[in-house]
């Protein structure tokens, strides 16, 4: 029963999330149209100026929401006054520093930018308690409808003002617009209400948990956006926009993916956490289904990378060699990504914490090394050589000791691990395979969108077709799924 009830959580999660991140990944490729990546880059270095900042307001305490199993109503009321407090507090600061920040990257336009989006940390400390409550609930539905819906109406208006002329303000609107809208569909959908008290005692309490978590997410700040600080400092504005394009596709095909049972997932692991027959039946369900479509995925997005940067527009043609690169490292990503959550279950939060910074300081280390290797180079090169030191760092170190741990967790053996992964493998090299013979010995196509279309839908049905006539875990689930409905 509980093993159904997670399933069933991880299939809404991925059925609603599936369409916030289409719609994302649609959002994007239009305004990338629209906007130049000067306008990308200058709103993406202002955002991780505010995420920087946002970071400080959490501090971990949803994650310990989640974890903890005797959740009282005063733990949820003082993490939301010190969220609420701490808000302004983070606002004020980003006021004071955004010049500074501007002036780094070498844009001034960067601290108004920053300033106005910055008013989006009070909105968030409104809302991290409730989407905390219903991730512990596991009640993926109404996280997801908040987001699609957020995503859309939000997505509708940056449209409208890209095509009306307002450039960067139409990103910053977006963003904003969408916030807002989260926060108000969060409220309803949550019964919970705060009472606006404050006990030191029961943020002790979720002290021990959230300090090493909040200095694992910090490490996973600056490893996922030590490439972007890199080309900002560097290179300027222009090159941030090209490869937080790329990044964003590979992240949009990743979360299409992995994201919602990575959601899933840890508040599952947590109940599972003394209970091992149980854990590793979990463990294995996640890797499988994430496996499933995120690996076939990743290749056919690196296979199509031309097409797709064709179509967005000439000026994001320099960003096709890195996104490829980027697919790779998202390939790494999804095979390690539930050792995190797996260790915070098991109350290694410090371990966790140790591993993620001695994988960002050596990232760092060799992005800032990169960077300063190609200052003088073009615009392409720059771009490969920030994605390469990443790839590299996550290929040579982090991946062997995440599997490592992963597998010990969870009691793996290296066979059940290439059992749960090996359908997927071969329908990656599938999906590959059939997009580069079409290219070859296929018929010409002079306009960029037909030819991406007709390459996706190659590449899906030759994966789609290998990795059925592979996985008879799939089939089955597919089967079961198809009664379902019917009975339904």
């Amino acid at each position: 029963m509980q093993q159904q009830s997670f399933i069933k959580a991880v299939t809404w999660a991925y059925t609603l999330n599936w369409g916030e991140r289409i719609f994302s990944a649609l959002f994007l490729l239009f305004l990338a149209g629209l906007l130049g990546p000067r306008d990308f880059g200058i709103v993406s270095i202002a955002i991780i100026y505010v995420t920087f900042l946002q970071m400080f307001l959490d501090q971990g305490f949803a994650s310990a929401i989640v974890q903890r199993k005797d959740l009282k109503q005063e733990h949820l009321d003082s993490v939301f006054v010190v969220n609420l407090v701490l808000s302004f507090g983070l606002v004020i600061m980003s006021f004071l520093f955004s010049r500074a920040w501007a002036a780094i990257n070498g844009a001034p336009e960067i601290a108004i930018v920053s300033s106005v989006l910055s008013l989006s940390i009070v909105i968030q400390a409104m809302t991290l308690v409730h989407i905390a409550i219903l991730t512990r609930q596991m009640n993926f539905r109404s996280l997801s409808i908040r987001t699609n819906v957020s995503t859309i109406l939000s997505g509708i208006v940056g449209i409208l003002m890209a095509y009306a002329g307002f450039g960067i303000w139409s990103l910053v609107c977006q963003r904003l617009l969408g916030d807002l809208i989260s926060l108000v569909l969060v409220w309803k959908m949550s019964s919970w209400r705060p009472s606006f008290k404050f006990s030191w005692q029961h943020i002790n309490e979720l002290m021990g948990f959230s300090v090493g978590n909040f200095l694992t997410q910090l490490a996973l700040f600056f490893d996922l956006q030590a490439g972007s600080i890199v080309l900002g400092v560097l290179f300027g504005p222009a090159a941030v926009g090209l490869y937080r394009a790329a990044d964003r596709i590979t992240n949009t095909v990743v979360g299409m993916a992995v994201s919602s049972i990575q959601h899933v997932s840890l508040p599952q692991f947590s109940r599972f956490q003394d209970q091992p027959d149980e854990l590793r039946k979990s463990v294995r369900i996640c890797v499988q289904m994430s496996a499933w479509i995120s690996l076939p995925a990743l290749a056919g997005l690196a296979a199509v990378s031309r097409s797709l940067m064709d179509t967005i527009g000439p000026n994001w043609a320099p960003a096709t060699d890195a996104l490829k690169v980027l697919c790779v490292y998202g390939m790494a990503i999804v095979l390690t990504c539930f050792t995190v959550p797996l260790m915070q279950a098991r109350g290694k939060t410090r371990q966790v914490a140790i591993l993620e910074w001695a994988r960002t300081l050596i990232g760092l280390i060799l992005v800032a090394g990169a960077g300063l290797l190609v200052r003088d180079g073009s615009i392409q090169v720059q771009l490969m050589s920030i994605a390469a030191a990443k790839l590299l760092v996550m290929g040579a170190a982090v991946t062997p000791i995440f599997l490592y741990l992963l597998m010990k967790l969870a009691a793996l053996s290296i066979r059940d691990f290439v059992v749960l992964i090996g359908p997927s493998v071969l329908a990656s090299i599938g999906v590959v395979t059939s997009i580069v013979l079409f290219r070859h010995v296929g018929p010409g196509v002079s306009k960029p969108l037909i030819q991406l279309i007709a390459e996706v839908f190659i590449g899906g049905i030759a994966g789609l077709t290998i990795l059925l006539s592979a996985d008879a875990q799939l089939r089955m689930s597919i089967r079961k799924l198809l009664r379902a409905v019917a009975r339904s």
